[in-house]
């Protein structure tokens, strides 16, 4: 038995984080590095599975797609790696497209275990905190 302070360590992620079983297409300084497996996608990034050459700080580019029985869908996402392990990387979403981050939204609120508490945090990054008060 051991003795001593307990250690916690907060989760500092902001988003809710839902699986996600797509492949990535990853681009970073003009290099394309291979369609990897994403493992989990948040409003704000996604970890990219055995993706390990790419520094932590550095910008990339990730190429989604969707494909549906009459159409299909390409998102385009600006982002920036945040972590990096033995597994692979955790990309930060720094810009997209309207129609993406709309996708990605609904992807992440009809995978959620609680979509009622994902649904009220979209709406927190929507509605003024002037507004919100009474």
């Amino acid at each position: 038995m051991t003795t001593g302070p307990a250690v916690f360590t907060p989760d500092k992620r902001r988003d809710e984080r839902v699986i996600f079983t797509r492949t990535v297409k990853v681009f970073s300084q003009e290099k394309f590095h291979g369609q990897f497996p994403a493992r989990n996608l948040s409003q704000g990034g996604l970890f990219i599975e055995g993706l390990t050459d790419i520094p932590v700080g550095k910008d990339c580019r990730l190429e989604l797609y969707e494909t549906g029985h009459q159409s299909s869908l390409i998102l385009k996402v600006s982002g920036l790696v945040r972590r990096k392990d033995e597994d692979g990387i955790a990309v930060s979403f720094t810009g997209m497209e309207d129609d993406s981050f709309m996708f990605l939204q609904t992807m992440v609120l009809y995978s959620s275990d609680d979509p009622v508490g994902v649904a009220e945090h979209f709406l927190e990054d929507f509605v003024p905190k002037s507004a919100s008060s009474p």
